[in-house]
């Protein structure tokens, strides 16, 4: 089983979920890859063993140790795995349960509740994901409509930019006009890597001389810097002025690099990833920390096709709804609270929650 290293460019979120830990006495490995996330485009994959964490083994941390560790990496994340096949997760399936002694009950709160951790709507936190509260989430959501949680990647596009030509003696060298082909006796001009005669170097449309004056390059053709914005520069859909130069092409609009901008933070994207919210562009940190809904066991939000559990108030990740104490998956399961921390039957009158 050959290791490798797959190193992630920083700020999080990473796009990625673990499984496992000393506390499980399982490995940890990747149970889940967020499509289009950073961790998507890199070369790991479902199933493969985490077995260092920006150098740190692995072997002797707990779930949340790991988590941790991934958090508190803000430039980038380096993971060391390993490619393990299925035959050698058969083995990791078994838990094991730590065994502790049960205090005296009425050291227990009196009141302990009981519930069922099922998918169900019993709760109903503040911050339940929109697919569960919104009946239209998929009709107005749907990734043909420009209104889309889904990310993107933008890259500008270099139109429109101002050029100069540059101007030779004469000399021993005879080039070819590139206007009317005839050999060059005398002084010329380069420009867009090619000869020309100084009087038939001229705009396309309004025919001045661009010998010593600014051009742009539009269809083969070159233009003035005026007759270019009239007719070809394309508008800003922030600014409403004309562009020259580089293009941003988004959400079916053209835009200055500089005007599409994140609509929290107000930072351009450049060509970074962004997330639609009712219309309006957000950056993968802000959009986070707006719309996303967290698991109260993890921290890390819960993502539409996640599966997820509504308790104590709370929406938790299914692996990440445990009891306190031993860390058995309470999912379905009945369950006590305590401080806000869910327990299983046999650790519900533990004192040290």
């Amino acid at each position: 089983m050959e290791r490798f290293i797959v190193t992630l460019n920083g700020p999080g979120p990473w796009g990625f979920r673990l499984q496992g830990g000393k506390d499980f006495n399982m490995p940890l490995t990747i149970s889940r890859i967020t499509p289009g996330s950073k961790a998507a485009q890199s070369q790991m994959n479902q199933g493969d063993l985490v077995v260092a964490i920006d150098g740190v083994n692995t072997d002797s941390m707990t779930h949340l140790e790991a988590q941790n560790k991934i958090k508190s990496a803000s430039h980038n994340l380096s993971l060391t795995l390993q490619n393990i096949t299925l035959l050698s997760c058969i083995s990791c399936i078994l838990l094991s349960y730590m065994s502790v002694s049960v205090p005296d009950p009425e050291m227990l709160q009196k009141e302990v509740g009981r519930f069922n951790a099922q998918l169900s709507t019993t709760f109903c936190p503040a911050s339940r994901p929109p697919w569960v509260t919104d009946d239209s989430f998929s009709q107005k959501f749907a990734p043909g409509k420009t209104t889309t949680t889904v990310t993107k990647h933008i890259l500008p596009r270099a139109r429109g930019t101002v050029q100069r030509a540059e101007r030779f003696p004469a000399s021993s060298r005879t080039p070819l006009c590139g206007h009317c082909n005839s050999i060059i006796r005398g002084p010329f001009l380069v420009a867009m890597g090619r000869s020309w005669h100084p009087e038939e170097f001229n705009c396309a449309y309004c025919k001045t001389s661009l010998a010593d004056m600014c051009f742009v390059e539009e269809q083969n053709s070159v233009y003035c810097e005026r007759c270019y914005e009239q007719f070809f520069a394309p508008t800003c859909a922030r600014c409403h002025t004309k562009i020259m130069g580089e293009v941003m092409h988004a959400l079916r609009k053209t835009w200055h690099t500089s005007c599409f901008v994140c609509a929290a933070c107000k930072m351009p994207f450049g060509n970074s990833l962004f997330h639609m919210e009712d219309g309006e562009p957000y950056c993968e940190k802000d959009y986070i920390a707006l719309f996303s809904t967290k698991c109260h066991g993890c921290d890390f939000p819960v993502e539409a096709g996640d599966k997820f559990i509504e308790a104590l108030g709370h929406t938790w990740h299914d692996t990440c709804f445990i009891c306190a104490v031993c860390h058995v998956n309470l999912e379905g399961q009945p369950f006590y609270s305590k401080k806000d921390k869910p327990l299983c039957k046999k650790h519900a009158h533990a004192i040290n929650v």
